[in-house]
């Protein structure tokens, strides 16, 4: 091997001159060279590998100790559900009709159009009260247990059903819930 004097750079035997101060070569043995090189290390890069491993494993158990009850909290939100209050079993008392009286000379009134139930009754009052207002709802008249079909294909056996101008309505365990009119296909009863 050679060695440039002035920059201490190591050249092959072939060549005379330093490439970079074209100064003369001089020709060193090699146990002049080892003392001058430093010793090579191989254990840096295991114990750099094992600290690198366990400083990863921290950071992870940090994160997930940290994120583990909010995601715990955020489940126990999900499956919550409210449960609207069942009503009285026994029917209300009827109020006593009023006695017919004859009027004398009865005048009819024009355009007289008989009452109609407002089935269409918007429910946009808070109130702990059940949704349906319009009366009792299908199923309930008809005798049987309702069975809406969703267009899905998929059926859903209620204990009341009733359509509002929102959609559909229904009961079932004591928990309301509305369908989109687009969500049901018919509604029949058992």
């Amino acid at each position: 091997m050679k060695r440039c004097p002035q920059c201490l750079f190591l050249y092959p035997d072939a060549d005379e001159k330093c490439d970079f101060d074209q100064t003369p070569l001089e020709a060193v043995d090699d146990s002049a060279l080892a003392p001058a090189t430093p010793p090579k290390r191989r254990r840096t890069l295991p114990i750099v590998a094992a600290a690198g491993l366990i400083l990863g494993v921290l950071v992870f158990a940090i994160y997930y100790a940290a994120t583990q009850p909010t995601q715990k909290a955020a489940a126990a939100t999900e499956t919550s559900t409210v449960v609207a209050p069942t009503p009285s079993a026994t029917p209300p008392a009827p109020s006593p009709s009023p006695s017919p009286v004859a009027s004398p000379s009865p005048t009819p009134t024009p355009n007289a159009k008989p009452a109609v139930a407002d089935i269409s009754t918007a429910h946009t009052r808070a109130t702990s009260d059940p949704v349906s207002t319009s009366g009792p709802g299908i199923g309930t008249r008809q005798g049987g247990k309702p069975v809406i079909v969703l267009t899905s294909g998929g059926k859903i056996e209620a204990d009341e059903v009733w359509r509002t101008k929102d959609g559909v309505w229904y009961r079932r365990s004591g928990i309301v819930t509305l369908l989109k009119r687009g969500q049901v296909k018919t509604i029949s009863t058992r």
